[in-house]
């Protein structure tokens, strides 16, 4: 049996892969691409593209970062196509989270824990790239979204 898996968009690591990410660039230079620091977490220095020029300026930018690629001087990213058309519920991007112990393949047994959850953006979703900046719109990273004036956790509200 051969599980093949078309719903995870074209990925690429940078600086390793940048001739292959900008060759597959040019095929749709109209794209949106997420980029994601392999070093860091909640949803830091994660940022939207649409041109080459921003990924000109993050190889600049990046020459002082303490993450560093072997042997590039750059610091790694991982490089996606963005889902420019996401599952929205009620107009906001959502991300589940299921836990899944997997203790064979063949057979396939698994165990999936009762318990997970789901993170919302606290801002409605729009494919604009004039809100190609705006992080409450594009991630669901608690981190983020707990700034955003429209959040709201009563666990967290009670911190405050």
């Amino acid at each position: 049996m051969t599980l093949t898996v078309d719903f995870v968009p074209v990925t690429f690591m940078l600086p390793a892969d940048y001739n292959l990410f900008v060759e597959e660039f040019r095929k749709s230079p109209s794209s949106t691409w997420i980029m994601k620091p392999c070093g860091k977490a909640q949803g830091k220095g994660i940022f939207l593209i649409n041109k080459l020029s921003q990924i000109k300026k993050w190889s600049r930018d990046s020459r002082t970062s303490t993450f560093v690629a072997a042997n590039s001087g750059k610091e790694a990213y991982v490089i996606s196509l963005y889902i420019d058309n996401p599952l929205l519920i009620g107009g906001k991007k959502f991300d589940l989270r299921l836990y899944v112990l997997v203790t064979s393949y063949r057979p396939l047994k698994c165990y999936m824990y009762k318990l997970g959850f789901c993170r919302f953006c606290t801002v409605k979703y729009t494919p604009s790239t004039s809100e190609l900046d705006n992080m409450f719109v594009h991630l669901t990273n608690v981190a983020i979204q707990k700034h955003g004036v429209s959040f709201s956790h009563p666990q967290l509200e009670s911190e405050r």
